[in-house]
């Protein structure tokens, strides 16, 4: 699983680039903080102070490492990237689709990969 998409680069173009996720890693970001929540006010229509309460929030995002190469035959030769970066995003955790089928949906999304086909 790849994209293909033409790049520039180092004054050249690459019409048929390739580029595949070679590393994945995740990270859960626990912790909890204090939050002030607003009262509705009592039978009387007195005013109620706000009430502090402890909230814990998990945040659980994912870093894909894309090495992009001259061509598919390049990588398969183990020839070096040309280029390899590093994009995060939130993966939807409860989907049918693995991390790499949502990586590869997520790096369509971006302006650099519009237009890529799935190879």
């Amino acid at each position: 699983m790849a994209l293909q998409k033409s790049v520039t680069k180092f004054g050249q173009e690459f019409a048929s680039a390739y580029h595949r996720i070679t590393n994945v890693d995740y990270y859960v970001n626990e912790y909890e903080y204090m939050q002030m929540t607003e009262q509705e006010p009592d039978a009387d229509g007195n005013l109620v102070p706000p009430v502090e309460e402890m909230v814990t929030k998990v945040e659980k995002r994912a870093n894909i490492t894309v090495r992009s190469y001259v061509t598919a035959d390049a990588r398969e030769a183990l020839a070096q990237p040309f280029e390899s970066e590093v994009y995060n995003f939130t993966p939807d955790w409860d989907s049918a689709d693995n991390i790499l089928v949502q990586g590869y949906a997520y790096l369509k999304t971006l302006e650099k990969f519009d237009g890529a086909t799935d190879v």
